[in-house]
């Protein structure tokens, strides 16, 4: 099996004693595998010994899948709580709101079987994360304890493909076994017989976090409305942020600061005097080998070294970032949406961010947009509060390129586990960022390292 390959494998097993129809024609010995790891991994309480598979009926699982089936596909919400420190597996899971794991946990298909805590959860750039954990203790009912953990990306169509296979072969073997008129056939032939527009639209309420059959009607007309104004990459990343209560006000900001770029056109070149450098580190970035193996904070860190690396070699130096990346400013509009831009793809960057955002936190957001600059050719970006991989990837980008790791190790008089604030708050002082971003680099960077 490939590394990067989610596989739902089981075989049909007797079970004459189980009640329930559904259960009864669906009981299977049940293994899931990501890439090389099994999920299914299990300690048997009778025996001590362990297996690769449950014993258990597929239908609450194929039923669980439908019934959530656009957060499956489109709800990136949970990569927020699922934000991980280097080197880490997903403590934050276990803190997760009840209607988030309703929605990604596939234990939460329940029907009082044991499932393994296996997170399903898209991940923004055509990736789906998989999450799951061991159980820490027995639980109390069940006859077996999940031993494994992991954290993988994969790729989208994969995962959507493994769910589709394991629903279609859960109602052929429903109608094999004389099992008919099931919720699972009613709700799985709605989802089919949606049309393309009715998709989006459910792909667009499911990304805001509303369920698009019952959560989304007070909505509707602001989703429409956003979803006929953005383009796709601009739409993906604004329902990935903003709160549905705030969708007016923040897309009235979203189109206010394009109308401001597209009027700068014509001034942009006088406020971006160092643009030609852009294509420069576009050019150098192209050299960067491959780093799709890593994970998104040693993406964002190896990319931000091949730019201080040609740009200011020395690490104990402030990076420019308003050299290369000019500024707008216009009113407040949403936490969630912290900018908009236009990449470097249209020879000259200009970013729009909130009037009354801190020196810091504007470098911070300057520098994401820089990373958009260099390694996105979308004509316009938006930086946002998202927690996806692409942001998670500019965030790491944007601690190392204004903060540098060594830069700050050469920096501190103490070691970096005795250092005290005011010695952090100086350094911070001293690049130009929030004290948090040399808070983040010490513990993820000089702490964590090997």
């Amino acid at each position: 099996m490939a590394a990067s390959e989610l596989k739902i494998t089981w075989e049909w097993e007797l079970a004459p004693t189980v009640r329930a129809p559904e259960h009864q024609a669906t009981w299977a010995l049940v293994q899931i595998q990501a890439g090389t790891d099994y999920v299914t991994l299990v300690e048997d309480r009778e025996s001590g010994s362990s297996r690769r598979s449950i014993y258990c009926p597929l239908y609450p699982l194929a039923e669980w899948v439908v019934y959530n089936w656009w957060f499956l596909q489109a709800d990136a919400r949970p990569s927020g709580f699922l934000s991980q420190e280097r080197g880490q597996v997903n403590p934050a899971s276990r803190r997760l709101p009840a209607s988030v794991r309703e929605r990604h946990s596939i234990r939460a298909s329940g029907d009082g079987f044991a499932w393994p805590d296996l997170l399903i959860v898209p991940d923004g750039g055509g990736k789906t994360r998989l999450v799951w954990e061991p159980d820490r203790a027995r639980i109390s009912n069940w006859p077996i304890r999940f031993l494994t953990r992991g954290d993988m990306r994969i790729g989208s169509e994969i995962v959507q493909r493994e769910l589709e296979l394991l629903v279609s072969s859960v109602l052929t073997r429903l109608t094999e076994q004389g099992v008919t008129d099931t919720v699972l056939a009613k709700e799985w032939r709605a989802i089919q017989q949606t049309s393309p527009e009715e998709s989006e639209y459910c792909l667009a309420a499911a990304r805001l976090g509303l369920d698009p059959y019952c959560d989304s009607d007070d909505y509707e007309q602001e989703i429409i409305q956003a979803s006929e104004s953005l383009s796709s990459n601009l739409l993906t990343d604004f329902l990935n942020a903003v709160e549905p209560s705030r969708i007016k006000t923040a897309l009235n900001w979203v189109l206010s600061a394009w109308r401001t770029v597209e009027r700068a056109t014509r001034t942009v070149q006088s406020l971006a005097p160092s643009a030609d450098a852009i294509y420069d580190m576009r050019t150098a970035a192209a050299n960067v080998g491959s780093l799709a193996h890593l994970p998104p904070w040693d993406v964002g860190y190896w990319q931000a070294r091949s730019i201080r690396d040609q740009v200011i070699p020395d690490n104990k130096e402030p990076f420019p970032v308003e050299r290369y990346v000019p500024k707008l400013a216009r009113a407040d509009a949403d936490l969630s949406v912290q900018a908009l831009g236009r990449g470097a793809a249209q020879r000259y960057p200009l970013v729009v961010i909130g009037r009354s955002r801190p020196a810091t936190a504007s470098r911070f957001t300057l520098s994401r947009a820089l990373w958009h600059c260099i390694w996105d050719d979308s004509p316009t970006f938006m930086v946002t509060s998202a927690h996806t991989y692409p942001q998670r990837v500019e965030r790491a980008f944007a601690a190392e390129l204004l903060a540098p790791a060594e830069g700050i190790a050469s920096l501190l008089e103490s070691p970096p586990d005795v250092a005290t604030q005011d010695e952090l708050e100086q350094i911070a002082k001293h690049f130009g960022v929030g004290s948090l971003v040399i808070d983040h680099q010490v513990r993820n960077r000089l702490l964590a390292a090997p």
